[in-house]
């Protein structure tokens, strides 16, 4: 029987039942409380995404689905290296760490703003918060709109937002942290000469205040635009993709990521196609030795590439099966026999083997994954077809199955080798019998256990959303809890950070 880790899963410990106990105990009377908003665990309704991140970390790691210009690392390192110029200048031995950090979320802040006066359409997080900022003949860095600005961005929209390039200046090095002073970096030392020249462009500029001191500044519409185009964003001069190059999969890079691009850089050079797609790239990395055009030019980390698709195609397929489940329901309550029914009546196949031995498990496909993926995404916009597209997938990763479970796949996030071993222990049932299990097991229960899971943990970290189930059982079968009528919007792939990979190889000059 499963028994996750409480503080995996979001389920209390004893100690912490305890405490709400006691806590109850010592209560002197009723009093009220924030009434809670309920919402939809829709992100992540069976809990089998964080997987994914981890197989991608031993493929792309150290990236986002962001990350996929120079100029913003080299702009970061810029800022801090800036800091210490003002310092030395000044002849001040130090200034507060919020002075520091003030300072080059300041430049950061005027670089977005100056992009977005440029090109409205800049491919940098935060254009729907910049958007008060672009009309504005001058801007105030001071204040509680700055403050609250600022705050925001460190967070959410700016770069160093850990959702941005936040972790990768860091992990790829292009930040060092200060020891002794939290939230403080300066760029490594061997950044200079990159740094020197990405100011020539703009060193006439820096007697303006907002390059030179610390505090309240104002800078003017007409400064920032012209700045804008003195430091555009995917124009990095050589040294800058070169410092990039040697960070993303050259001789500084970690050992996985320099694989990972080195396998991109062999699938592009397979195809022999200039004007190959990241869709094209992204099947030949996936492919089979045989499919590739030189079977020995195939690098080992296409088979932890191929993975990275598998899991991903699992995942989709039982977020599609679940999706084809809620819309199932929305007439009324179904038994999981009567769901299993419909399921296989939908697929239109004459007849079915006896047993699931001969029929999901019997699969011999060796298809490219990404194909499977995008038959399911097209299947999810005409349901008609989703049940052949959800069995194929499954059929396709139950084979390619790993034996062991890799150490980061928690079990109760249903890893493949999991699944491969329960689905083997089914082997003997009826191809209804099977569908079932899959629903009652894979579906209802791990969709159960992550509802209710993340709920406890939003509850207990005192947060304002309750995520809650979408279906449970009363005594007419399935059904939706109240509140639900609608099937809601399809599952997606997973971002898998090729994107952003291709666009800083390209950026770098090595695609």
């Amino acid at each position: 029987m499963l028994r996750p880790d409480p503080h995996q899963s979001g389920l209390l410990t004893m100690a912490e039942l305890n405490e709400l106990l006691e806590i109850a105990r010592n209560a002197g009377e009723p009093r009220t409380i924030d009434r809670s908003k309920i919402d939809f665990g829709g992100v992540d309704p069976l809990g089998l995404r964080q997987i994914n991140f981890g197989l991608m970390d031993r493929v792309l790691p150290d990236l986002n689905n962001v990350t996929s210009h120079i100029r913003p690392y080299t702009l970061m390192a810029w800022a801090w290296r800036r800091v210490r110029h003002i310092l030395e200048r000044s002849k001040r031995p130090s200034a507060l760490p919020e002075e520091m950090r003030d300072f080059v979320d300041r430049i950061e802040a005027i670089y977005a703003w100056s992009q977005f006066l440029v090109d409205p359409r800049a491919d940098i997080p935060g254009a729907q918060a910049m958007r008060s900022m672009l009309d504005c003949a001058q801007y105030q860095f001071d204040g509680e709109e700055w403050a609250g600005r600022r705050n925001m961005r460190r967070y959410s929209t700016g770069f160093i937002s850990p959702l941005n390039y936040g972790p990768s200046l860091r992990t790829m090095g292009w930040l060092v942290p200060v020891e002794g002073a939290a939230g403080i970096f300066q760029p490594d030392p061997s950044l200079d000469a990159v740094l020197d020249i990405f100011e020539k462009r703009f060193e006439s500029e820096l007697e303006h205040e907002a390059f030179s001191r610390f505090g309240r500044v104002t800078v003017k519409r007409a400064d920032a635009e012209r700045w804008g185009k003195l430091w555009a964003l995917e124009k990095p001069r050589p040294a800058e993709a070169k410092a990039m190059f040697g960070r993303l999969g050259g001789e500084r890079a970690a050992p996985a990521r320099r694989k990972g691009v080195a396998l991109i850089q062999a699938a592009f050079a397979d195809l022999e196609d200039e004007e190959a797609t990241y869709e094209d790239i992204r099947v030949r990395m996936a492919d089979r030795a045989a499919v590739w055009r030189g079977p020995e030019d195939r690098p080992a980390a296409a088979d932890e590439w191929r993975m990275v698709q598998i899991r991903q195609l699992f995942r989709l397929a039982l977020e599609s099966l679940f999706y084809w489940t809620i819309g199932r329901l929305l007439p009324g309550p179904l038994s999981t026999a009567q769901l299993a029914e419909a399921f296989l009546a939908a697929l239109d196949e004459p007849a079915l083997p006896d047993v699931a031995g001969a029929w999901i498990l019997a699969s011999k496909d060796t298809t490219n994954p990404v194909e499977h993926l995008r038959a399911l995404q097209a299947a999810l916009r005409d349901q008609s077809q989703l049940p052949p597209a959800i069995v194929a997938a499954l059929a396709l990763c139950l084979r390619e199955a790993p034996s062991q479970a890799h150490p980061f796949e928690n079990f109760d996030r249903l890893p493949l080798s999991r699944a491969k071993k329960e689905a083997e222990t089914w082997r003997a049932l009826s191809p209804a019998r099977f569908v079932a299990r899959i629903f009652e097991i894979w579906i209802m229960a791990q969709h159960a256990y992550w509802s209710v899971g993340r709920g406890l943990a939003d509850a207990r970290n005192k947060g304002k959303t309750i995520l809650r189930l979408r279906i449970v059982m009363e005594e007419g079968g399935w059904t939706l809890t109240p509140g639900t009528t609608r099937q809601g919007n399809p599952p997606e792939p997973t971002p898998d950070r090729l994107e952003t990979a291709i666009s800083l190889l390209v950026e770098c000059g090595r695609l």
